[in-house]
């Protein structure tokens, strides 16, 4: 691995940038995963990276101040308008200019912190401008912020122009819960253990759920939200993502193009086939929100894949904002056996459970005997919980995708029709027709919610 390359982060005064990316490069300078980085912060206002930086510090915990120092001694800023050809050549001269003063190779990643809509005149300039697809043996990647586009349409627009002027082994396109360690887990977990690979399919499996529940509001995030909602937000990417993770066939190998290969094949499969909408109660009072706006905060959805693993087995899908609790987890139920029991038969399936967030881990629910009550049955788990065993040390998701970005893996980023198959299902959903109901800040969602589990003979697992 070549340990020192330029970061350029194209959007560097958003919250992006402060919350996750720049501490994610001090954390990878302090394991020494990198050995040297300069960062070169984007942005079309006037500011200093010395302001960026004092904001990013605060969203570290236990600050090196001596890995802080180096990252500080080689940061830089530079405005630029997206829309200027010759505020891209004034950014080449300047990462030439900071890799000849710290001694740095031609390696540059840059991420496109930005919405979508910026990222096709960027993409357009980084090019004409020579910034990208060098023909030494250096390298220039190129990260795309979800979301990529806001429709199939947009989205295949964003790959053509991308397609023009950028190699796709320099495109990565980033889906924050890619790098979740449970969700890179899903994978290993099914292919690697015997006691559940031959189970994994339509003949044992009842159902699956994928539950995203978020026990806070948009924040500061109105005018983008309103824009996409719940859907496009979280079934789009996260959702899907995991659901083809869970779904796929065994690829050749747990690595590279073989997974994205195998996620692809589910998705060309995957349909919705139900779909319930609902906006918490205030949501028009956030800042940003267009009045009477029927944005959707919360959704649940039935997705099929129909293929010969899955054909006939229910993923029920569940995301939503100011709701109960903060969970993201998925629960795979088995198929009941028949009861041989002649009374106390178990109330409930099996269920392999995966936690994602909060308490990363996974439980195998299975059924036992109850201590002195004869033949009587009660659940019991066997769980594993990753920070009992691995510490609170597990590194943040972007952390994870900008050290897979500098190894030039990119298992744990989108491929281009990845992005389009993920946009096609969810652009068959016809919102107009659609009822978006209230739900109170707090509750489970909208009381409509009742009548579309008993419909689609669904309980969702607590």
């Amino acid at each position: 691995m070549e340990k020192n390359f330029t970061f350029i982060i194209m959007g560097v005064t958003g919250d992006l940038a402060k919350l996750k990316l720049i501490p994610a490069i001090y954390k990878l300078l302090k394991l020494n995963t990198v050995a040297e980085a300069a960062l070169i912060g984007v942005a079309r206002s006037e500011n200093t990276i010395q302001a960026i930086l004092a904001e990013a510090k605060k969203n570290i915990r236990e600050v090196d101040e001596v890995v802080w120092q180096k990252l500080c001694n080689s940061a830089y800023y530079e405005r630029l308008d997206f829309a200027e050809l010759d505020d891209f050549e004034n950014l080449k001269n300047k990462i030439v200019a900071v890799e000849e003063k710290h001694g740095l190779s031609h390696n540059r990643l840059f991420y496109l912190a930005t919405l979508p809509e910026h990222f096709e005149v960027a993409t357009v300039n980084l090019a004409k401008v020579g910034l990208v697809n060098s023909k030494d043996d250096k390298w220039e990647r190129v990260l795309y912020e979800k979301p990529f586009g806001d429709s199939l349409h947009s989205a295949r627009q964003i790959n053509k122009e991308i397609d023009k002027v950028f190699l796709e082994e320099n495109v990565y396109r980033v889906d924050h819960y890619l790098g979740k360690e449970l969700v890179g887990n899903i994978a290993l977990l099914r292919f690697t253990n015997r006691v559940l690979e031959p189970l994994w399919s339509r003949v044992h499996i009842d159902s699956v759920q994928i539950i995203c529940d978020e026990n806070f509001g948009i924040k500061n995030r109105g005018n983008y939200y309103d824009k996409y909602g719940a859907v496009k937000d979280f079934l789009q990417n996260h959702i899907l993502q995991m659901l083809s993770l869970v779904a796929m066939e065994s690829p050749k190998l747990i690595s590279g193009e073989y997974l994205r290969n195998e996620k692809v094949r589910v998705l060309k499969k995957t349909k919705i086939v139900d779909i319930l909408l609902g906006q918490y109660e205030g949501y028009e009072n956030e800042r940003g929100i267009t009045p009477g706006s029927k944005t959707e905060t919360f959704f649940a959805a039935k997705l099929l894949v129909n293929n010969r693993r899955w054909r006939g087995v229910p993923f029920f899908v569940r995301a939503g904002k100011n709701l109960t609790k903060k969970e993201t987890v998925i629960h795979i139920r088995f198929k009941a056996v028949d009861c041989l029991l002649a009374k106390s038969c178990p109330a409930d399936n099996n269920y392999l459970t995966i936690r994602i967030d909060p308490n990363e881990g996974f439980s195998l629910e299975l059924n036992s005997k109850s201590l002195r009550k004869g033949f009587e049955v009660e659940t019991v788990d066997m769980d594993y919980s990753h920070n009992s065993v691995h510490g609170v040390n597990t590194p943040e998701a972007y952390e994870v995708l900008l050290e897979q970005a500098v190894l030039g893996e990119q298992a744990l980023f989108v491929r281009n029709d990845e992005v389009e198959l993920a946009w096609k299902i969810v652009d068959r959903i016809d919102f107009k027709k659609l009822e978006v109901y209230k739900y109170p800040v707090g509750s489970s969602g909208p009381l409509e919610l009742t009548d579309w589990n008993k419909k689609n003979n669904i309980i969702w697992k607590s």
